[in-house]
């Protein structure tokens, strides 16, 4: 399978980051990490250069929020990424305050 080159923009602080390679294409809310810190897929297709796609990401993290211009957008975009979070304990599917561990797919 051919890796993807994927060179992600952080939309909250407006700053590129590292080139990474994925093997599959990324959907909105997908995480991703980079250099040691998880990122979610925000935003698709926002350039196409060669055979390197630009996506938009936003961090787990945010530092600052009152330096976020558009926390709006944030939120959005961080409430696709939550449905793909998923709780578990022995027994399956769970409520946070009963869980075992956090699963990000």
């Amino acid at each position: 399978m051919n890796k993807l080159t994927i060179r992600p923009y952080n939309v909250i602080d407006n700053t590129s980051l590292q080139t990474v390679s994925v093997n599959q294409p990324l959907t909105d809310g997908d995480p991703i990490e980079i250099e040691g810190e998880l990122y979610f897929v925000c935003e698709q297709d926002i350039n196409q250069e060669a055979d390197i796609q630009m996506i938009g990401v936003i961090p787990l993290v945010v530092r600052n929020p009152s330096k976020v211009s558009n926390i709006k957008k944030y939120i959005e975009c961080l409430s696709i990424a939550h449905r793909k979070v998923l709780f578990k304990n022995k027994k399956g599917a769970c409520d946070l305050e009963n869980c075992d561990e956090m699963i990000i797919s």
